[in-house]
């Protein structure tokens, strides 16, 4: 008898994937690179083989399978499954959840990444038992999710909480969606990388040199915190003022939501969150009103790489039980040409 839920938290960088029991336990997982640059086609293969191979570590067969969430990057219309586009993933009017459906027989629930890791925080992690969450993930590029009395905020756009495409600086670096001075452009490890190979470029020293070479392009946020722990002052000066960018952007967002529970995550945050926080904090004391930090935690997530499949596979079983929307196998219309019209 089925019993099982898959979630999938598919990001710029990695795919991970979890089993969850009826307890939801995790009892099988595995995880690959995303390799973005194959085009979408590829990456659906390498999400349904990551999917098998952690069905597989589990020792449960896609028969047993109640259904799959997954979480991808945005814009995307969780009603019909299909990712519209994505300024980290070649994703254009891509119907994942429709093809997954298909794959592995059994229903996929689609939502944004950042929600659903927003949403396993809630459920199971940091923001367990709060009623206004917002949620920021730190790492290829800048998300987050907004949970409402106990339920994803989506807007009416489906897209809501997109806070890594704010503009806080007009006229600045190029972000991946076509806009100048987003947030992801200032602050994701992205714009750090992209941050540090100009000043090398232009004579400063660092660190990462070393064993990563002058091009800098595989810095991981690991090799940011070693570099940060090791006073290397040109990585302390990148990721200072990044940290300064996401509480000021935190700051505004307080005034206009006033949410009860701010987690912070990602890989970003897993690795420099400590030496982080202290001033993402201050900038959010800069523009926030007092009155709306006098309850306010600001937390770092506490699941970790797990936020995304647990708040996956748990809104894929809340829906199932309680809810709607499901794509179900063999229903992929969508699939043959009739899905969502892409937004330009």
């Amino acid at each position: 008898m089925a019993k099982y839920i898959l979630g999938i938290d598919l990001g710029g960088t990695k795919i991970n994937t979890a089993v969850l029991d009826e307890t939801d336990k995790i009892v099988g997982s595995a995880r690959t690179k995303t390799e973005a640059q194959l085009g979408q086609d590829a990456v659906f293969e390498r999400i349904a083989e990551i999917s098998q191979e952690a069905l597989s570590g589990a020792g449960v067969s896609a028969s047993e399978l109640l259904g799959i969430g997954i979480g991808s990057p945005g814009p995307l219309d969780p009603d019909t499954g299909y990712v519209i586009d994505s300024a980290n993933l070649r994703f254009r009017n891509f119907p994942l959840a429709p093809k997954l459906a298909d794959r592995f027989h059994c229903p996929v629930f689609l939502d944004n990444d950042v929600n659903v890791g927003a949403f396993g925080e809630y459920k199971a992690g940091a923001a367990r038992g709060a009623s206004v969450v917002l949620g920021m993930f730190i790492g290829t590029g800048i998300g987050g999710g907004i949970i409402l009395s106990g339920e994803i905020y989506h807007g009416f756009s489906k897209n809501a909480g997109e806070v890594g495409h704010m503009v806080i600086k007009p006229g600045g670096p190029r972000c991946g969606c076509g806009a100048r001075g987003c947030l992801e452009a200032l602050a994701s490890r992205t714009s750090m990388v992209r941050d540090l190979r100009k000043y090398v470029k232009h004579g400063h020293n660092t660190s990462l040199t070393k064993h990563a070479g002058r091009h800098l392009e595989e810095v991981t946020s690991g090799a940011l915190k070693d570099a940060y722990l090791s006073n290397d002052k040109l990585v302390r000066k990148v990721v200072d003022r990044a940290a300064r960018y996401v509480g000021l952007a935190l700051g505004g967002l307080v005034n206009v939501m006033g949410p009860e529970v701010i987690v912070l995550g990602g890989g970003v945050i897993e690795a420099l969150g400590d030496h982080m926080m202290a001033r993402i904090q201050k900038g959010i004391r800069r523009v926030a009103f007092a009155h709306t930090l006098e309850q306010l935690r600001v937390v770092k997530a506490r699941l970790g790489d797990d936020a995304g499949v647990i708040g996956a596979a748990m809104l894929a079983k809340e829906k199932l039980f309680f809810d709607f929307h499901a794509i179900p196998a063999a229903a992929n219309a969508g699939a043959q040409g009739n899905g969502p019209a892409h937004r330009g």
